[in-house]
């Protein structure tokens, strides 16, 4: 009889889900309420109707999308790998809900509540590793509903990379204060929840529903604290999160993780839709979206999942239109002038320059053929170039002109840190060959691929295969070779937005003068690191035709994924 038949899979998927829950609910939420009942104290039971009803909607979501994936996944259950991580991952299972057993009797609720994560953890990624397939975009939803639902609650809360300050905007909107740049509102009690704050020490901000004590009184030199000054729409889906977390009368704990399961939702949206359009070169736009540093940030306030989303969108569409057309029609220029527009609303200035890119689409003979069109198109030009140029001096006044983001350095002045990028070229090209040096060249910053400050010291090591791993998809990646004129426009487009990226990081963070670029991290590259991959393979270099090629890449994607999320919850 074979056990992986439609009837088995369906009916594992829903006791998985179902305990999964369940492990979250008392292992997580009431690690408390078990040791009263275990001491025979007084019961006191910590109900959250906001997280009742995430499991309603988990259920519903399983319900409604089971059978467009029930099939793929009896197609793939035979390969060998999956069947093997499978035996692995059961006897895992076994052993960390024996250890949570263990640490409940002697009521230690801290290893009980990584236990009880461990035990989720381990249901979630047998899910993964039985529904995983070739598809893209399916991959792309399952990845999202295990590591991705992992990453909301064992990140730690406010963390490093400016979460707390993209939470304080996401709360401003929710409160609809949307003038958080200059007239901000916090929370007395939010305030209490320390930065690095992890799941083992959040005990009283998730028993306890959330009063608002709502005051503008904020201490503006306490930069964590103070909200991010991004385009107020990156945070609508956040703040969507934290509002229906208040409604249903949800702790500071829930509307974390609500606010940081709706940045996860639109994250998944936009590379759904990216995957589904791109013709080529998949893999390496998979595999970069999914790597766990990325994915840990999109499941958090950060807007950095947006940003590579809305690029990942706006390049695949390049692409698109570069395989399968001769010329551009007026509707696919308006609709590549759309996706601009759009990818403007995350980090603009820092990203502008991906509309190069569309140099590499048939430009020439567009105008050609449809030169009566050629005044719409220089009308929508200048209108376009009006509005960058005002996004631009509104930017430069906003943070170039004024004394600076000091972050604990002295010395920042955007106006003479300008006058002496144009005025001393020596001085330009010693930082230029050292900032190089240093980032791209350097192996240090590409560990950062998997960063010590979520994955511990040793997640370089970690980086290092991963790294490799990442050139030989790129390498052996040849569904489509680029010429050498695209692979030239790839490689200035990389350059041109590295480039902008790190100048102004040199204007707002960097003191006057330095030979070096303050605060530039490898995460800035992230979205554009597949241009420069794109171009690495080559009609000589063909790699092993395999039927299973897309669902094996995945799998070890979700190898990636799984050791973060042991890292996370054992350090």
């Amino acid at each position: 009889m074979n056990f992986f038949n439609k009837r088995n899979i369906t009916i594992y998927t829903l006791v998985a889900l179902i305990f999964s829950m369940l492990f979250f609910e008392l292992g997580y939420c009431n690690t408390s309420f078990i040791k009263q009942v275990i001491n025979k104290q007084t019961v006191i039971y910590n109900f959250s109707l906001c997280i009742f009803v995430l499991y309603i909607l988990f259920i519903t979501l399983y319900c409604i999308l089971k059978n467009k994936f029930i099939d793929v996944a009896i197609d793939t259950i035979k390969n060998k790998y999956k069947k093997v991580l499978l035996l692995i991952l059961l006897p895992l299972l076994v052993v960390n809900l024996s250890i949570m057993i263990v640490f409940i009797i002697k009521l230690d609720l801290i290893y009980a509540r990584a236990a009880a994560i461990e035990v989720i953890a381990s249901l979630l990624i047998s899910l993964f590793i039985i529904y995983i397939s070739n598809d893209f975009s399916k991959n792309v939803i399952v990845i999202s509903c295990t590591f991705g639902v992992l990453f909301t609650f064992t990140t730690r809360f406010n963390h490093a990379i400016d979460e707390k300050k993209h939470f304080m905007s996401a709360l401003n909107v929710s409160f609809l204060n949307f003038d958080y740049a200059n007239k901000p509102i916090t929370d007395n009690m939010i305030e209490k929840l320390p930065q690095l704050s992890k799941f083992t020490v959040i005990e009283d901000f998730l028993k306890n529903n959330y009063t608002p004590e709502v005051t503008s009184e904020i201490n503006m030199e306490d930069t964590p604290s103070t909200p991010a000054t991004y385009n107020i729409l990156t945070y609508i889906f956040p703040a969507f999160g934290i509002a229906i977390a208040r409604v249903l009368n949800g702790s500071i704990i829930d509307m974390y993780i609500c606010g940081r399961l709706m940045n996860l939702i639109l994250y998944t949206v936009l590379i759904f839709i990216a995957m589904k359009l791109f013709p080529y070169k998949k893999n390496i736009f998979f595999i970069i979206a999914f790597m766990p540093y990325m994915l840990l940030l999109a499941a958090s306030y950060s807007i950095d999942g947006i940003c590579l989303g809305t690029i990942f969108i706006f390049t695949a569409y390049c692409f698109k239109i570069h395989k399968e057309n001769d010329t551009i029609t007026l509707k696919q220029f308006f609709i590549l002038f759309g996706l601009f527009t759009i990818l403007l609303i995350g980090k603009g200035l820092g990203y502008i320059l991906i509309g190069f890119l569309v140099a590499i689409l048939p430009l020439y003979n567009t105008i050609k053929k449809h030169k009566k069109y050629i005044h719409i198109i220089i009308i929508c030009g200048i209108i376009f170039v009006i509005i960058a140029t005002m996004f631009l001096i509104y930017m430069k006044n906003k943070n170039v002109t004024s004394n600076g983001d000091n972050r604990g350095e002295v010395g920042i002045n955007g106006v003479e840190q300008l006058n002496l990028l144009i005025t001393n070229p020596v001085h330009d090209l010693k930082l230029a060959i050292y900032h190089i040096k240093t980032t791209l060249l350097s192996f240090d910053w590409y560990a950062n691929l998997y960063p010590s400050v979520f994955f511990t010291e040793n997640s370089s090591y970690i980086s290092f295969i991963m790294m490799f791993f990442i050139l030989y998809i790129a390498i052996t990646e040849d569904d489509y070779n680029f010429k050498l004129k695209d692979k030239s426009i790839l490689i200035l487009t990389f350059s041109l937005i590295y480039g902008m990226t790190s100048v102004i990081l040199y204007l707002a963070f960097t003191p006057v003068g330095a030979l070096y670029v303050a605060g530039y991290q490898t995460r800035y590259i992230f979205p554009i690191i597949p241009l420069l991959l794109s171009c690495i393979s080559s009609s000589k270099i063909k790699s092993t035709k395999s039927d299973n090629k897309n669902m094996n890449l995945a799998l070890v994607t979700g190898l990636f994924l799984t050791i973060g999320i042991i890292q996370l919850i054992l350090v």
